[in-house]
Parts: C-alpha cells; sequence; structure tokens
C-alpha cells in the first residue's frame, strides 16, 4: 500500500522535474553561444558609434573573429542549416567592406547597419519554440 501511494506521487513529481530540468539544460548548451553573440554585437555596436576608422577596422578584425567562433557552435540539426546561412550572410556583408578610412567611414556604417537587419531576420527564423526546447533536449538526452 505504501509502495502504491509512493509511486503514485513520485511518478508525476518525476515527470514534473523532467519537463523543469529540460528546458534548463537546452538553455545552458545554448547559453554556450551567447557570449559570443555578446561580443559581436559589443564590436558592431562600438564600429558604428566610433569616429576613427583605425578603431574601426579593428572592431570590425575583432566581430569576424567572434563570427568564426560562433559558426563552429554545435547548432542542433533543426536549425543548423538557418543558422550558418544567416552568419554566412553576416559574412559576407562584413567581409566585403573594404578598409575603412576618414572620408569612407559613415559610409561603411551605414552599411554596416544591414547586419543588424540580418540578426532581427534571422532570430526570428531560428528562435525555438518551448516544445522544441523540450523535443531537441529531450531526443539529445536519448541519444537520438
Amino acid at each position: 500500500m505504501f509502495l502504491n501511494t509512493l509511486y503514485k506521487f513520485s511518478l508525476p513529481a518525476v515527470f514534473i522535474s523532467l519537463c523543469l530540468g529540460l528546458p534548463l539544460s537546452s538553455a545552458a548548451s545554448a547559453g554556450e553561444l551567447k557570449p559570443t553573440m555578446k561580443e559581436m554585437r559589443l564590436h558592431y555596436k562600438q564600429a558604428v558609434d566610433t569616429s576613427d576608422p583605425a578603431v574601426f577596422n579593428e572592431k570590425i578584425a575583432q566581430f569576424m573573429t567572434e563570427l568564426q567562433t560562433a559558426r563552429e557552435f554545435k547548432f542542433s540539426p533543426e536549425r543548423k542549416a538557418l543558422s550558418l546561412e544567416g552568419l554566412n550572410k553576416v559574412e559576407t556583408l562584413v567581409s566585403s567592406l573594404p578598409t575603412a578610412t576618414a572620408t569612407n567611414l559613415p559610409q561603411l556604417q551605414n552599411q554596416l547597419k544591414e547586419v543588424d537587419q540580418l540578426r532581427v531576420e534571422y532570430h526570428k527564423k531560428v528562435k525555438p519554440g518551448v516544445f522544441e526546447l523540450l523535443l531537441d533536449t529531450l531526443k539529445e538526452s536519448l541519444g537520438l
């Protein structure tokens, strides 16, 4: 009798714990990319805001380094192609920018603002829902 009662209470508790733990572990894996993306955003903002062409060039180089780190991230199979597509578009745009000079800096900063439009576009496309996070984490934990 005691075991039946324990079983009735523990099964829902295990299920709830599992459901609560799955998003946390998925968020942890997504969290590994977050510092890189924050660094990219910082270098981007500093490049857009500077009035010094040398600083612009330095920040673009740092941005590209972080971009390469982001490309090496282990994306989920469902989002890998779309994520890499967005990163490739950003890389193409930024790598096509010539070296900044005092003359072309404002023009380059305007061109660089297209990166933010790509960021918004691809974050909307790639952002998973809660159900997807649960399913992806469950698959990962089961080795599927």
